[in-house]
Formats: structure tokens, C-alpha cells, sequence
């Protein structure tokens, strides 16, 4: 009975003990809104081939894979059209309200609202356009549902600015630990399904994913050498795969969690460099650095804090 009253207090410290952390907060609600929004200018001239009725895929072959009662973007169209509103005011203000969204975002204007009704856009346009999701999107959508969450304009915003309040009494702790988890499931199983294959044992994943069409078009970095040491191929392979499988078990340990915050930035760097997915890699930064470089910086406070105290108790 003791035994299991020590664990039930370690996991309501752990899920329910209060922080004074709050810069997570801002970091994370300005870097995922200029994110986004810098994405959704990259397509903005792009718009139509991808959501409109003139799109690169026809919209009845899209609609085979999206059930009827799932609101796309082509059914919200087809309802103003029969309202009398063009299809190209509706796209035009879906452009205004996405970039406006992302800058009350930004600027922590009721972040909260702002990010459930950027969701709800998001959503509708993916879901009518299965043909362009990749999992970025998804991050993207998960990212503002974490928003909704958060009380993230709290803190260096303008609604903090125009409207004073008094924050101390939000606890932030539990959305934090379901976000950690989160992160750390999510790279154990990704890390885990690489390992059940070979592909990634031997290196052969890599060498695709270096010649996908759209990879290594920036820089044009000669991989010819690969092909006669295709041990660095396996080197990479399996370096992916410990990265990602023993990435809850590193990263939540003070000793660790450095080397490996470090090792997952980097791999998520030499993703954006060489297969040029700089949008994924620039959420996924953003989740670990949110998740757990903060909470570094605040125990390395709370112990310059701690420290002058515990000394003047007991100085030898």
C-alpha cells in the first residue's frame, strides 16, 4: 500500500505539479504560426491547381477517396455557389482569413479561437485533397489542435498587452506532459517500424530517399560516392533508427537530454538539406525544441536559484 502510494504521488508531481515555465509557451505559438504561414504563402500562387475546381487532379477522382459525410473544401464552395458567391470570392477569402488566422497567431491575439478556426480551414482543404497530404500535415494539424490547448497567449501577446490578467493560477503542466509523451510515442514507433524491415538495415531506404525526384534539388550534392561505400548508407540507417527507438529513453534523462535534443535536430536538419522537406523538419524542431529544451533551461534557473540557498543552510 506504501509502494503504491509513493507511485500515485510521483505521477500526480509529474502530470499536476506546477511550473513557472511560460517561454515555451510564446516560442511555441510564433514559431508554428510563421511556420505555417510561411508555408501557405510558398503554394498561395499555387492555390487553385491544388484546391480549386481547375485542380492538377479532377475533384471527382479526390471525392472516390473522401466519404460523403466529410465537409471538403469543393462541398464549402458548392454551398456559397449556391448562394450566389463565386468560387473565386470563396478562395479569396480563404486566402485572407488563413493568413489572417496565422497572424493573430503570431501575435497571440486570442491564439486559442484563432487556432481552432486556422484548424478547421486546414482540415477542410486536406481532407478534399488527399492527393497532396504527407505527413507534415498532419504535425500541422496536431500542432494547432496543442494551440487550442494551451493557453499560449498568456504570455508576450497582445491580448496580454490590451487586456492584463492574472496567469499565475493556470497550471500548463498536464497539456506540457501529454505533449512530451506525445513526441516520445511518436518517435519510438516510427523508429520501431523502421526496425521490423531491412530496408533500413542495410541502407537501401537512404539510397531511395536521396533519389526520390524531388530530393537534393537545391544543393545538387553528388552521391555517386555511396555507391561504393554503402556502409555509410547503413551507418545513416541505423543511426535513424537508435535516434528515433531510444528517444524516450534518452531524452527525458537530464544527463542525456542535450546530446540527444542535438542528435534529433540534426537529423531533422540533414532531412530539410538533402530530401528538402524543409516544412517538416522545421514542425518537428519545433516539437522537440518546445518540449524539452525549455524545461532544460528552467531546471538549470531553479538551480542557480537553489543553490545560494541550500548553502547559507548548510555551508559546509
Amino acid at each position: 500500500m506504501k509502494n503504491l502510494n509513493i507511485l500515485y504521488k510521483k505521477i500526480e508531481v509529474f502530470f499536476f505539479r506546477k511550473s513557472t515555465d511560460s517561454e515555451f509557451l510564446s516560442f511555441f505559438r510564433i514559431a508554428v504560426g510563421l511556420t505555417i504561414l510561411l508555408h501557405f504563402l510558398s503554394i498561395l500562387a499555387d492555390f487553385e491547381k491544388f484546391f480549386s475546381s481547375q485542380s492538377i487532379v479532377p475533384q471527382d477522382i479526390m471525392n472516390v477517396f473522401t466519404p460523403d459525410w466529410m465537409i471538403t473544401f469543393p462541398k464549402v464552395v458548392g454551398y456559397f455557389q449556391a448562394l450566389g458567391i463565386s468560387e473565386y470570392h470563396v478562395i479569396l477569402f480563404t486566402k485572407i482569413a488563413f493568413i489572417s488566422l496565422c497572424i493573430f497567431i503570431i501575435t497571440g491575439f486570442y491564439s486559442r479561437i484563432s487556432s481552432f478556426f486556422l484548424l478547421l480551414i486546414q482540415i477542410i482543404l486536406l481532407k478534399g485533397s488527399s492527393f497532396f497530404v504527407y505527413g507534415a500535415d498532419f504535425f500541422t494539424s496536431m500542432s494547432l489542435f496543442y494551440l487550442i490547448l494551451f493557453p499560449s497567449d498568456t504570455h508576450f501577446s497582445i491580448r496580454n498587452f490590451l487586456f492584463k490578467r492574472n496567469n499565475e493560477n493556470i497550471n500548463i503542466t498536464p497539456v506540457k506532459r501529454l505533449f512530451q509523451l506525445h513526441i516520445s510515442i511518436a518517435y519510438f514507433f516510427s523508429g520501431l517500424d523502421k526496425v521490423l524491415g531491412f530496408n533500413w538495415w542495410n541502407g537501401e531506404s537512404i539510397w531511395k530517399a536521396i533519389h526520390l525526384p524531388y530530393s537534393n534539388r537545391d544543393l545538387n550534392i553528388d552521391f555517386s560516392l555511396l555507391a561504393d561505400h554503402s556502409y555509410i548508407l547503413i551507418i545513416i540507417g541505423w543511426s535513424t533508427i537508435i535516434i528515433e527507438m531510444l528517444y524516450p529513453f534518452f531524452i527525458w534523462n537530464i544527463k542525456t537530454q542535450r546530446i540527444w535534443l542535438l542528435l534529433t535536430i540534426s537529423m531533422h536538419l540533414g532531412i530539410a538539406i538533402v530530401l528538402n522537406l524543409y516544412y517538416f523538419s522545421a514542425i518537428m524542431i519545433i516539437w522537440n525544441m518546445t518540449n524539452f529544451y525549455f524545461e532544460r533551461e528552467q531546471i538549470r534557473v531553479q538551480k542557480k536559484t537553489t543553490i545560494p540557498i541550500n548553502r547559507k543552510l548548510n555551508p559546509y
